[in-house]
């Protein structure tokens, strides 16, 4: 089973985590304070969190840091989010974030952890040049819990294909040095077994002529460089699901 940890303050709202997560597939532990949360992940190893921001015994965010220096990537469920917070989610490792608006919210956060842990049986291949790039887009995706892999140009994409049949969407870079996105895109709808399989074209051109050549090619989406984190989440769970 999944090994969650759960760390709220609000005596009225474990209650009702307990309720939604009595009966799932997730082995959890609750607690209420930073301290807790310390000593519980001392002594055991966690795949999911759900978290506060701020507890009695520890504000301003660190547990974010508690939870990564662990591998865990947490979902936030506070009741504000301000400017601060939002330039630590495109650093840190966390895994998405809700507001506390009512009760109705806590369904949310347990619908987004099953579809985290959903997608631990998805696997993603990401091709592009920049070793900086692939790294960023590989750490965000498994932060969400996919399983990527990756190569350096479409020739390389083409071999990764043919030993990795469990592929479910590709993410493409444009300009490459090594068969390019739109050539790797025209290849992939010319093979037979592949003819379906998502394509999401990232390049740093927002021009109509390079996002109609893509999609003329077989891209089913495209993303122009530089993006934020949430965008190339948006592309991957449309096409995930349009698939």
């Amino acid at each position: 089973m999944a090994k969650l940890l759960i760390v709220e303050s609000d005596t009225r709202l474990c209650e009702i985590f307990n309720e939604l997560l009595e009966y799932s597939d997730f082995n959890y532990d609750i607690v209420n304070t930073y301290e807790e949360a310390k000593n519980h992940l001392k002594r055991r190893r966690y795949e999911f969190a759900v978290t506060d921001l701020n507890f009695s015994d520890s504000k301003d965010g660190r547990i974010i840091a508690l939870f990564n220096r662990h591998n865990v990537a947490p979902i936030i469920f506070t009741s504000e989010i301000d400017e601060d917070f939002l330039e630590v989610y495109e650093s840190a490792k966390i895994a998405d974030y809700f507001l506390k608006e009512d009760e109705k919210s806590l369904p949310l956060v347990v619908s987004k952890l099953n579809q985290l842990k959903s997608n631990k049986g998805t696997t993603i291949l990401v091709v592009d040049d920049s070793i900086l790039y692939a790294n960023f887009i590989k750490q965000n995706l498994v932060i969400h819990k996919f399983k990527v892999l990756t190569a350096p140009n479409g020739e390389q994409a083409i071999e990764k294909l043919k030993n990795h049949p469990e592929v479910k969407l590709v993410v493409t870079n444009h300009r490459m040095k090594i068969m390019d996105g739109i050539e790797l895109t025209e290849l992939i709808r010319k093979t037979k077994d592949k003819k379906e399989l998502p394509v999401v074209a990232l390049s740093t051109l927002s021009d109509a002529d390079t996002t109609s050549l893509f999609l003329q090619a077989g891209a089913n989406d495209y993303l122009t460089k530089p993006f934020i984190r949430d965008e190339l989440y948006e592309k991957i769970y449309e096409n995930l699901i349009a698939y």
